[in-house]
């Protein structure tokens, strides 16, 4: 190689340094940095739910596409509705790119409304993805005896939920704003895996506002052995495989509460949300993120995400930081009603 050539890919390496925020201008920093080390992903919520689901799904495939193949850990951190696990990530966390949290979908929606426990800013965080899209439902056990949504508004239902500001959390009080239902909510089940046994026992009538996608693998015979009934599916898209379900969207008629519902309709483009502290290194965040997108076409990852049920319709960051956007500069009466909800849910 000629001097004049050395010195032209010096200067290149120098100038990706600069562009991409990295330290180090060896072309091999990144696989250096990785080598022997362990990347954490922090899950908001108790093992067996769908955010634990996914991240470790996520987990045992996303390694081996970072250069350096680092050690996946999933660690999990239940609280206050996954709010415990983000604050750390965002706050406490290494900002190396060693770690990255899941939490659920509607907790980077809480600063906007009004909740001072939320200790970071969505839109500064280091997005990773989402490996899908996802539908939520509001549904009864059979015994309970409601079968359709004019049965919500009829009489009381009692609903468990996460607290916390969590979807399960949140969506009973939407019902109750837009589509008048008589929902009583029990709180306190720290995830997914102990609201559905709530509906088992019977200490609840059921829920509204859980995963599709999570429900389909928790309790895969529920819906085709009529164990319960679903009367509503939430989401911006309708789930393919519930076409006799009916959409919130199109049950709307108001403009107002039409734009009220998409605010919260939005965090479910999320869905299964992975993020990083803000300000990890450049070349370490897209290095996460294309590892991310290599583990979304992985072989092996999609036939373990079917085994479990688990779509693939990933989300990228730059889609979610679109949403976030969005949602963020809603009009100011959208976002005071939205804040009222959100408050109630804590």
């Amino acid at each position: 190689m000629s001097t004049r050539s050395k010195r032209a890919m010096a200067a290149w390496a120098l100038l990706a340094g600069a562009t991409f925020g990295t330290t180090d201008t060896r072309a091999d920093s990144v696989e250096d940095f990785y080598k022997g080390k362990n990347l954490s992903i922090i899950v908001g919520f108790s093992p067996g739910g769908g955010y634990d689901l996914n991240a470790r799904a996520v987990g045992r495939y996303i390694g081996k596409h970072i250069p350096g193949n680092p050690k996946v850990i999933v660690q999990n951190m239940p609280g206050a509705g996954s709010l415990t696990a983000i604050n750390h990530m965002a706050n406490l966390a290494p900002k190396d790119g060693t770690a990255i949290a899941t939490f659920s979908r509607g907790t980077p929606f809480e600063p906007l409304m009004g909740n001072k426990q939320a200790q970071f800013d969505p839109r500064t965080l280091t997005w990773i993805g989402s490996p899908s899209r996802e539908t939520n439902l509001v549904f009864t056990r059979t015994q309970a005896n409601f079968k359709t949504l004019d049965d919500l508004r009829g009489r009381e239902v009692v609903i468990a939920t996460s607290g916390g500001g969590a979807d399960t959390a949140t969506f009973p009080l939407i019902m109750n704003a837009v589509f008048k239902t008589k929902m009583k909510i029990v709180t306190g089940y720290p995830g997914a895996s102990e609201l559905l046994l709530a509906v088992e026992r019977g200490e609840a009538d059921g829920m509204a506002g859980l995963s599709w996608g999570y429900l389909k693998v928790a309790r895969p015979a529920w819906v085709p052995e009529k164990k319960i009934d679903v009367q509503l599916q939430l989401g911006l898209t309708k789930a393919v495989d519930l076409p006799n379900v009916a959409s919130a969207l199109d049950l709307v008629k108001d403009q107002a509460d039409r734009q009220f519902l998409e605010v919260f309709l939005a965090r479910l483009a999320i869905a299964w949300p992975l993020a990083g502290p803000a300000n990890m290194p450049a070349d370490r965040a897209n290095t996460l993120r294309a590892a991310f997108a290599e583990t979304m076409k992985d072989v092996e990852y999609k036939a373990e995400a079917e085994k479990q049920a688990i779509d693939v319709d990933p989300v990228f960051a730059d889609e979610i930081a679109s949403i976030l956007n969005r949602v963020y500069a809603a009009s100011p009466e959208v976002i005071e009603r939205a804040r009222q909800i959100s408050e109630a849910a804590r």
